[in-house]
Parts: C-alpha cells; structure tokens; sequence
C-alpha cells in the first residue's frame, strides 16, 4: 500500500452552486439548471433544495415542474463551468504538479513530499479547501487517504462539501461498509455478477478468495485488492485526451459466432461505459482497430456501436475468438450536459441516466439488455 497522501476533490452539483454563488437569493428556493426554451429541455443539475424534494439531473424539466410546482430553471452558462474547473485545477497545482483530472469536477492531487513547503497534507488540503470556496464559490467533498480508491469512495461518502482524512488504519472499515456500486470500476456487469454472488457491499468484495475473485471476471482480483484498499495506482497528470479505458474477457468455448461476439461486446461496452460516466467522462474512439467518433460519446449504445464497428475492422477472416480487448480512448468530460449543445440527443440522454439511476440503487441485474439474457453466471456465451 501506497505511504502517499492521495487528495481527491469532488465538486458535487458544481453547476447549481456556481448559479448560488452569483444569484444569492437562489439558495432560498429549489431550482435546476436546464435550457427550457428546448421543447424537452433536461435537467443538467439540482440545487440541495430540490434534490431534497426529488429533482435528480437527467429528468426531464416537465417531470421535475410537476413534483415541484413554481420550480425555478436557470440557463446553463457552459463557459462558466468550464472556467470554474480550470480554476479547480491550477489552485491543486499549486501545492504539487501531480493533479490528475478524473472527470467533470474530479481532481486527484498527490501531497507526497509537500510538506516542507505546506505543511502536514491534511492543514494544506483544508486551506486549498477554503481557496476554492473563495476564488469559485464551490465547497467540493475532499479526502484524504493513501490510496485513489479510498479516497474517491470517501468523498461519495461525505459529499457534498466534508472533509476527511483518513489514516491507513481507517480506510478499510470505511470502505468496507459502502455500496459496492461505490467501489472504482464496478460497472453493470460486475454487479449483476456480485448479485449472483449474494454481494451488495465493499466488504462483501473484499473478503472473496482467489477462485471466488477469478469467478467474478477477468479484473475480479484486481477489484478483490481495490476493495482491501490495495491500490497503488499513481496520480496520472496526462491529459485525459492521451489516457484510455480497457476491458477484456475470456471466451469459453472459443466461437466465430457473431451474435456470441456481439453478445460479449454489448456486456464489455455497457460495463466500460458505466465506470467512465461514474466519473463523468466519455470517450471518443477505440484505441485498436479504431473507430473514431466526430464527438464525446457516453451511452451504452454509442459504446456498442464505435465496439462492433471496430469488430468489423479487425475480423478480416472467419476465425474462432478465445479472448476480446476493449480500450475506450479520447476520455474526456461528458455526460447529460451534453444536450446543452446536442438537443436532438435528449431523449437518449434522459433514458441512460434513467436506467444508470436504477442500476445505482438496485445493482445492474434490476435492469440490463434482454439479450444479456444469453450470458451464464459466470459471463460465458451459452451458443
């Protein structure tokens, strides 16, 4: 386990605080930010106010109005959320080079050996804290811990706007107790696969044996160490846009079906398309035998489609496949705010973050693809 001292800053509802920050008189009544001159305008972010009352983003504006009648809708200003972030980041600079950005209001920082210049890790990250709300008007969740793992779990746990610094001694009960939808990297596959494993939190995970772990899929002894908070993953500076994401999985029997592919690919790109949007960030193209996209993408669907138009570029000859590699590249923020540029999208957009709102709360196998349906426990094609 890393010694570091690992900060994440997690800049929850940034949107809506950024609107309270230069319309005071916001925080008095619950409003969303969303376009309403579009004729199905979504919501892109909800005050605490309205989040209290049921406003969730990615509803659309008409629901959230009918829950609550007199709901206040402010413009989305794209360039001031944009600013507000680049500010995030060079405050973080400031007290190391090593900032890694990890998605829309996600920042990694690594405090290694700044203390001579800052002082103790935990006194630096409380008065970065106070620059931020400062300089931005936000009050983002900070933790702080030895790994990314734990500390990303922790500021989900204390968010929006808590501080915490956790010693080594305390990271594993805090994050054996969570959600396993919480854990980094658990996407829609994973949990419908831990549900058929009776696992609902971090815990559960973190106990498995090496069989167990194996039985889960391919990353499995990766998550089992995740879980025990054994992550020595560094905090990555590169640009998002040179950074990508990859999953991959065993074929048993080996098949030149296409369907079994298709099948497989729809479970590897509806679970590497979860993880990303868990931190806010799509992609653009598959690194191998590459399809490239003309914009971010974020859904399931668009996933599939860039994975089986890269199939189809790979597979110049009829041949049995063993094993399938998925690597998503060109990361970089997405999400519903996309429909602040792309309203034709809207609807798809409201649909992901309908089903990503269920899966949440009552784990993947609450919902999935019918044709999932042709996949075994143990991810095997039945042909």
């Amino acid at each position: 386990m890393s010694s570091g001292r690992v900060l994440h800053i997690n800049a929850v509802g940034l949107m809506a605080e950024l609107e309270e920050s230069l319309e005071p008189s916001l925080r008095r009544r619950p409003f969303v930010v969303a376009n309403e001159r579009l004729s199905r305008a979504v919501v892109l972010d909800v005050s605490a106010l309205a989040h209290r009352e049921g406003a969730r983003p990615g509803m659309s504006l008409a629901a959230a109005r009918a829950l609550l009648p007199g709901l206040v809708a402010t413009p989305p200003r794209a360039e001031l959320y944009r600013d507000a972030e680049d500010r995030l980041w060079r405050l973080a600079l400031e007290l190391t080079p090593l900032v890694e950005r990890a998605g829309r209001g996600h920042l990694f920082a690594d405090l290694t050996g700044t203390g001579r210049l800052y002082g103790p890790p935990d006194d630096a990250a409380q008065r970065l804290r106070s620059r931020i709300l400062a300089e931005t008007g936000l009050s983002p969740a900070l933790a702080l811990s030895s790994t990314k793992t734990a500390s990303k779990v922790a500021t989900r746990v204390f968010r929006p706007g808590g501080f915490v610094a956790l010693s080594t001694a305390e990271e594993g009960p805090l994050v054996r107790r969570q959600p396993a939808s919480l854990l980094p990297g658990v996407g829609p596959a994973l949990l419908r696969r831990l549900a058929l494993l009776e696992i609902d939190d971090i815990g559960g995970i973190a106990d498995l044996d090496d069989a167990r772990a194996a039985a889960v899929g391919p990353r499995g002894r990766e998550l089992v160490a995740r879980a025990r908070c054994v992550d020595d993953s560094p905090v990555n500076p590169l640009p998002l846009g040179s950074r990508s994401a990859s999953a991959e999985a065993v074929l048993e029997p080996d098949t030149a079906d296409p369907e079994a592919l298709r099948l497989r690919l729809l479970s590897l790109s509806a679970e590497l398309a979860f993880s990303l949007r868990r931190d806010g960030l799509g992609f653009s193209y598959r690194g191998s035998a590459s399809a490239r996209s003309a914009r971010r993408l974020w859904r399931d669907d668009e996933a599939l489609a860039l994975a089986l138009e890269a199939l189809g570029r790979a597979r110049t000859r009829r041949v049995r496949v063993r094993s399938m590699a998925l690597t998503l590249s060109g990361l970089g923020a997405a999400g519903p705010e996309l429909d602040l540029f792309e309203p034709g999208e809207s609807r798809l957009s409201r649909l992901q973050s309908a089903l990503d709102s269920i899966r949440g709360r009552y784990g993947s196998g609450a919902i999935e693809p019918c044709a999932l349906t042709a996949l075994g426990p143990s991810g095997a094609v039945r042909c």
